[in-house]
């Protein structure tokens, strides 16, 4: 590349750096100074150490790390295998599943919640069906752990299956055909060519839907009951407490939380494309 087209290409770049100031750097930089002071102006590291230290952020960092630790899991044995399956295949059926599969990234979260209250709410389609065929009502689950799980796992999968579906179709033929070749069977073929060349996709999409979980909020309004993630209680400093500058610390310690993830998650992958690559 000559001199002159790295100019161009990084004359390219200048609209979106400009968008990432507006839009990141300097909202980050605001809060990081709202988080350091007090109602004086004073510099201070009280804010830090009455969130670190307190019983009720302490449970709610635990309940969203849980919940979005379970939520991704899930997600990923779910969608890895239709990921592979719709990457790897190109029929009607394949692109009908990716566009439907695409849907729940249109939704915001509180519709998401709704959806999850008609299926297994008090009077949803589940518990209502089972009243018709036994009389009794079950799977009410709605404002329970399992139903917080499963909104968080329904807009997560079109995050996870985008990303393996890529990366899936990214897979030469040949390779396969020569592991094929060489005497290696299906199980064989996916334990040592196709798996392999997927995990820098799999953790890209891991720290993608644990940090859309890590940071919801819609759905978790909708449907946490006595439950209390980070996402509300920030809400809560800021609009119930008028607490500004606690607000902003908990969004600092969440912003930290996730931007960690996701640089551990982006080095487990890029050392398994060495690893593979050598």
């Amino acid at each position: 590349m000559t001199s002159r087209s790295k100019a161009a290409a990084a004359l390219l770049a200048v609209p979106l750096l400009i968008v990432l100031g507006a839009v990141l750097i300097w909202p980050l930089l605001t809060l990081g100074l709202a988080s350091l002071t007090e109602g004086s102006g004073h510099f201070t590291l009280s804010n830090y150490i009455g969130a670190l230290t307190s019983s009720r952020y302490q449970k709610a960092m635990l309940v969203t790390a849980v919940l979005a630790l379970l939520s991704t899991v899930l997600a990923l044995i779910l969608c890895v295998p239709a990921g592979l399956y719709i990457g790897t295949q190109d029929t009607a059926l394949t692109r009908g599943m990716a566009v439907a599969l695409s849907i729940p990234l249109s939704l915001p979260g509180i519709v998401v919640g709704f959806f999850i209250i008609l299926l297994v709410g008090n009077t949803g389609v589940v518990p209502l069906a089972f009243e018709s065929a036994i009389g009794q009502r079950h799977l009410q689950i709605a404002y329970t752990w399992a139903g917080l799980t499963l909104g968080y796992l329904y807009f997560q999968i079109p995050r996870i299956v985008l990303v393996v579906r890529g990366a899936a179709a990214a897979v030469r033929p040949e390779t396969v055909q020569a592991a094929r070749s060489l005497g290696e069977g299906t199980v064989g073929v996916y334990r040592r060519v196709i798996i392999p060349a997927l995990r820098p996709a799999i953790a890209s999409a891991s720290g993608l839907a644990f940090a859309t979980a890590f940071g919801a909020y819609g759905t978790a309004a909708t449907l946490a009951r006595g439950q209390r993630v980070m996402p509300l209680e920030i809400a809560a400093a800021f609009t119930e407490n008028f607490r500004p500058e606690l607000a902003a610390t908990l969004s600092i310690i969440l912003a930290v939380v996730t931007t960690t993830v996701l640089i551990g998650l982006n080095a487990w992958g890029s050392k398994r494309i060495v690893s593979v690559r050598t």
